[in-house]
């Protein structure tokens, strides 16, 4: 019923909520009533009614305030009359009436032409009505009318909360838009329209009201049209659309932090291997959550580095504020973010086990969190460096954990050697992974103690580089190549591989000679690493 009612309203078919002098003139008490000057403002709302017989006139007139005296104030001095027109149209004010049959007789030329430019009518009173009749029923009618246009309210209020209750967002945008007379549409945070009527057009929208969760705007109501300052029904409507869009917006940010947290919760479990063997179990949770697939999946891991004056809060809530930007602004890509350990791990989906494709993804991928942490942390966009370990793919969600481990290596191994790239798939340091899971060795240390430690600590003493020389050394062959990548001469380099020859009592240049060395030198950096990293 409140809804025809409504809408008999915006036709102007039901009796008007606002209380205004021409109201005031009909009713049977003022009948005899003569507006003397400024009928243009008969429209003008009265909301309060006072009666004044003092020559005060500052400091205590209200705005939409009807005035009623008998001029005793100012029956020699009419111009005063003038003052209080002026005073009134200062702040609002909505009419005079006077009983000029009392001590005035007639009303001043000056306050005529006032009345008539400021628009604030004056209007004769009878002589035989008592004010304190007037004041009542005046009193009455914008009371009635209050409470008429409170109860109008309240059950549009219970609509739209209703609506919100019962999940019908489109119902409750169409019932905004024919309350208010004009297209309207819900605009998300980035601008976006979620909702509209069908006419709306964003070129059109004239008038926009945010949508508060909090101290958050989450979202934005816009019109096609200004509301009318004296349509209180459509401003109060106004102010309880935008309550119950709040009450809407709170209601999906409660089911995305609840359906973000069974995401987090879900992907800690298949990253750590704690789930069931059951694949069509997990690949029915893993649609219900969202969590990516395309055929295989895989696991990015990544680490951001900031600058050294970075804010210590900053940095360590750094990947968790990138895991809910990735997952807010993910734009329909395959991936999902989880931050576990001070590590950013991307749980991807891929079409084809391709490990370039792989390459390519992460890159892009690396770019844009550098962008964002710059963003986030209020860096250069050059001081924040991403790394990035790829783990192997895998058809499977039951074996994503192991892609989770490859990709922590990779990422370890990248962080570790500094001549490493930025961006490191597992399937480059197959062997270094392969020497961690045997790390303590009885042969393998031995080796390591035989034709690596005596170069570490001959470095160590004497401030050298003959490790790092052969490490180079084995990886091209070429004393040019070395010369140039370590930025010496070659005859240094020359020199260099003399003292390792004389330090291992051994030929450098031999096959089988080279093949031990250059185990013996990834065997120690796997061991390092699974020193720093014991979990891996």
């Amino acid at each position: 019923m409140w809804y025809d009612q409504a809408m008999i309203y915006l036709r102007g078919e039901l009796m008007t909520t606002s209380f205004t002098v021409k109201n005031l003139l009909d009713m049977p008490l003022f009948r005899g009533a003569e507006v003397l000057a400024g009928a243009q403002g008969l429209s003008n709302e009265i909301f309060y009614v006072d009666c004044m017989e003092t020559p005060d006139l500052t400091g205590w007139l209200r705005p939409n305030e009807l005035i009623l005296t008998t001029g005793y104030s100012f029956r020699f001095e009419p111009s005063m009359l003038c003052r209080l027109l002026d005073e009134m149209h200062r702040v609002g004010g909505s009419a005079v009436g006077i009983k000029t049959k009392r001590y005035l007789q007639e009303v001043h030329p000056e306050a005529i032409e006032l009345s008539n430019r400021y628009g604030i009518p004056l209007f004769d009173i009878p002589l035989d009505v008592p004010f304190m009749d007037m004041t009542r029923s005046i009193m009455d009618q914008i009371l009635q009318r209050q409470a008429y246009l409170l109860k109008e309210v309240h059950e549009v209020n219970q609509q739209f909360t209703g609506m919100v209750l019962n999940r019908k967002f489109s119902e409750l945008v169409i019932l905004i838009g024919k309350l208010l007379r004009c297209e309207v549409a819900i605009l998300n945070r980035e601008g976006e329209v979620e909702s509209c009527t069908a006419d709306y057009n964003a070129a059109s929208g004239v008038e926009n009201r945010p949508v508060f969760t909090g101290n958050r705007i989450f979202g934005t109501l816009s019109l096609t049209r200004k509301l009318e300052d004296g349509d209180h029904f459509e401003k109060m409507c106004l102010d309880h659309a935008v309550m119950a869009l709040a009450i809407e917006f709170t209601i999906r940010q409660a089911q995305q932090l609840h359906r973000s947290r069974e995401q987090e919760l879900f992907a800690a479990e298949l990253l750590s291997g704690g789930v069931s063997r059951q694949e069509d179990l997990l690949r029915y949770r893993a649609k219900h959550l969202g969590i990516p697939y395309g055929g295989f999946v895989y696991v990015m891991a990544l680490r951001a580095s900031c600058p050294a004056d970075t804010d210590s809060e900053t940095v360590k809530t750094l990947h968790s504020r990138l895991a809910e930007e990735v997952n807010r602004d993910s734009g329909g890509q395959r991936r999902l973010a989880v931050e576990i350990n001070d590590r950013l791990l991307l749980i991807c989906a891929a079409d084809r086990p391709e490990t370039g494709k792989q390459l390519e993804t992460a890159r892009k991928y690396k770019a844009e969190l550098e962008a964002r942490a710059s963003r986030i942390v209020g860096a250069d966009a050059a001081a924040i460096i991403v790394r990035c370990g790829i783990g192997a793919v895998r058809g499977q969600y039951a074996d994503l954990h192991a892609s989770c481990l490859e990709a922590r290596q990779a990422l370890a191994f990248g962080e570790q050697a500094a001549d490493q790239p930025e961006v490191l798939h597992f399937h480059d340091r197959l062997v270094e992974h392969l020497l961690m899971d045997v790390a303590g060795h009885p042969l393998l240390e031995q080796l390591h103690g035989e034709l690596i430690q005596p170069l570490l600590d001959y470095d160590g003493e004497a401030g050298t580089e003959l490790l790092p020389t052969l490490e180079a050394y084995l990886k091209s062959g070429s004393t040019k190549q070395v010369a140039e990548e370590l930025f010496i001469h070659r005859n240094s380099v020359l020199y260099r591989l003399e003292r390792i020859q004389e330090l291992l009592r051994t030929d450098i240049h031999d096959p089988d000679i080279r093949f031990r060395l250059d185990l013996a030198i990834r065997y120690g950096q796997s061991r390092k690493i699974k020193r720093v990293c014991p979990q891996l």
